[in-house]
């Protein structure tokens, strides 16, 4: 749900990566319609991070989940590197988001979605000039853990005022 969420949201075109798991359901036909890059989930994902690099080579824009999955208890995850991978070999700034209520109103395994308030909050854009050296793996590992620790404090932002 987070893909329809996110995409009603943003002024422009997003073009999501997609776990296959979710790509080759029954849903798959929207996923094509909205140009969705199918990532696996054993193997190698070149194919995929080089699509990917196509989308933000030519100024469009790439939608990201850097956790790489629906978590079952709908909380925040480790996020995967290919979001850092992306972000050094395009030069392309991140725009984080965090997204919630739509884990509420769609749990993992649901059919049928349930009335619930979704919230989105976008953050400054991120650039990564100032890491060490970004084309290292240490480099990578470092721009993701910034990037999902920007999404962490963004969730902070959600939580009722006391």
């Amino acid at each position: 749900m987070d893909p329809v969420a996110l995409q009603s949201m943003f002024p422009r075109r997003i073009a999501f990566m997609m776990t296959e798991l979710y790509y080759e359901s029954r849903g798959k036909w929207l996923f094509q319609l909205l140009h969705c890059i199918c990532v696996r989930e054993k193997g190698s994902n070149r194919a995929a991070l080089k699509q990917g690099l196509e989308v933000l080579n030519k100024n469009n824009v790439l939608g990201i989940f850097p956790e790489g999955g629906v978590s079952r208890e709908g909380l925040l995850q480790e996020g995967n590197p290919g979001i850092g991978f992306l972000a050094v070999k395009s030069g392309a700034p991140v725009i984080p988001a965090f997204i919630s209520g739509t884990y509420q109103a769609l749990p993992k395994g649901a059919k049928i979605p349930k009335i619930s308030r979704i919230t989105i909050i976008f953050g400054k854009p991120m650039t990564f000039a100032s890491v060490g050296d970004p084309e290292k793996k240490k480099g990578i590992e470092e721009i993701t853990r910034m990037i999902m620790e920007y999404i962490e404090k963004l969730s902070f932002s959600d939580k009722p005022k006391e």
